[in-house]
């Protein structure tokens, strides 16, 4: 995400990823954590297969539950992908991890207001936060905390925390037991899109339970998508200017399918499991970076980064044209 105010290039968080996927062979090192350990005897509780600590990915249905393995396509589908590239987004999909980490809380975690960084920004409720709560320690700086019991999701972007308080640019909290409610317009989350980066991760639970039942979120590169729109679930965009001849720019919210013909004959389970959730579920264009197509994948709550980059690494088989766009909402406008 890069910032509407003095933006800068955000796909450094994306290098390290990127590099270590392409050494193969075992898993990415964690990232240490950037706020602190655990505090002392803190538990990590087991993970529980089919969801997160009991949460859904919010309730049953759209936007990112439903299937879209035969959903019909956009009339401009093949223009809309050509125009992609065109603009300069040729580059393979990866995976990106040891970078992202859910927080968890519960009812006894301590409520912070969450200071603004930017006066268009608010966050109207607190955020539960302990001082050990991790956050990703690279260009974008991303915090997100579920509370389990309630279930309710909340995330911020460029987060700091120091002496006690906490601080970002911008955020937003939803209740993972309800449907997904859209951001206003003009209004971004944790990432420029609006969209929410927790829902589109892939999360070793989802590997536990056997597949992934929920869509991605694409991180594409900057200046490859509309510079003002935008379509839902999406609620803004990233101000960049797109860098290409053609009418077809692809709003956020934008979502792709990999064409059921794509063969992953021979790869590993981790990888068959995101591209067979790229066909059944599809992609969210959620965010820009500028160093290739992630997905972003979640550690453990302890920091370990349990995913395999030898097996993720067949997911750089897979570019912009083993894609589809899915039929698109109205499209909308950020002045």
């Amino acid at each position: 995400m890069i910032p509407r105010i003095a933006r800068i290039s955000s796909g450094l968080f994306l290098v390290a990823p990127f590099l270590a996927a392409c050494s193969g062979g075992s898993s990415v090192p964690a990232i240490p954590l950037s706020a602190g350990s655990p505090a002392v005897g803190h538990t990590v509780r087991p993970a529980r297969s089919g969801g997160y600590y009991g949460c859904p990915t919010f309730a049953h249905g759209k936007p990112y539950n439903d299937q879209i393995s035969n959903a019909p396509l956009d009339p401009n589908s093949a223009a809309y992908i050509s125009s992609v590239i065109q603009a300069g987004d040729g580059y393979s999909f990866y995976a990106s991890t040891g970078v992202e980490q859910v927080n968890l809380a519960d009812k006894g975690t301590p409520l912070l207001t969450v200071q603004p960084k930017s006066k268009s920004h608010s966050f109207p409720v607190p955020y539960p936060w302990d001082s050990y709560f991790y956050i990703e320690p690279l260009g974008d700086h991303h915090a997100m905390v579920v509370q389990t019991g309630s279930c309710r999701l909340y995330e911020a972007y460029d987060t700091t925390y120091s002496s006690g308080t906490l601080s970002a640019y911008s955020g937003a909290n939803w209740r993972l037991t309800k449907h997904f409610v859209p951001l206003p317009p003009d209004d971004p989350s944790a990432m420029a899109s609006g969209l929410p980066l927790f829902a589109g991760m892939v999360r070793w639970e989802d590997y536990e339970a056997g597949s992934i039942s929920h869509a991605l979120n694409w991180d594409g590169i900057a200046h490859t998508v509309a510079q003002y729109s935008f379509v839902r679930p999406a609620s803004d965009t990233d101000h960049l200017p797109f860098y290409g001849s053609s009418s077809y720019q692809l709003p956020y919210g934008a979502r792709l399918r990999l064409k059921a013909s794509f063969s992953t004959s021979g790869w590993g389970p981790q990888s068959t499991m995101v591209a067979n959730a790229m066909k059944t579920y599809g992609i969210y264009l959620s965010d820009t970076g500028s160093n290739g197509n992630a997905i972003y994948f979640a550690n453990n709550e302890d920091g370990t980064n349990p995913w395999s980059s030898g097996d993720l690494l067949s997911l750089s088989k897979i570019t912009m044209s083993d894609f589809d766009v899915i039929k698109l909402p109205p499209i909308q406008q950020v002045p």
